[in-house]
């Protein structure tokens, strides 16, 4: 009988983050981003966002964008525009592929209203 040894699984790093709060505007910004090395490799990528509506907002939405191992592009929806006041969060994980880069944006034009967002992308 043989023996397998334990792999170690790749540990998540911090790899980008908001520096204070980001303002929600009316546009469609990159809050931020981070590319995966280009090494033939898949990646993991998790993005976690924190949202203070301090006005009632309509628009705001923000999302990620990303490309998957087969090449798709992904763009989730982290927080729908349109919230009410108070805080807001998500966390959203993928397996990215090589040299993809991982961005995290207002996909969303705040019309009206008022808000900030911190953001952090984690990845292996």
């Amino acid at each position: 009988m043989g023996f397998t040894p334990f792999v170690q699984a790749p540990t998540l790093a911090l790899q980008a983050a908001t520096v204070g709060p980001f303002t929600l505007v009316n546009g469609t910004p990159t809050i931020v981003s981070w590319t995966a090395p280009n090494d033939g490799a898949e990646h993991r990528a998790m993005v976690v966002v924190s949202e203070d509506i301090t006005v009632a907002a309509t628009g705001g939405a923000v999302g990620w964008t990303f490309t998957a191992p087969d090449g798709s592009a992904a763009t989730p929806t982290l927080i729908a525009g349109g919230q009410a006041t108070g805080a807001h969060h998500a966390t959203d994980m993928a397996i990215v592929g090589p040299g993809t880069t991982v961005t995290i944006k207002q996909s969303g034009a705040l019309t009206i209203g008022a808000g900030v967002v911190w953001a952090e992308i984690w990845g292996s």
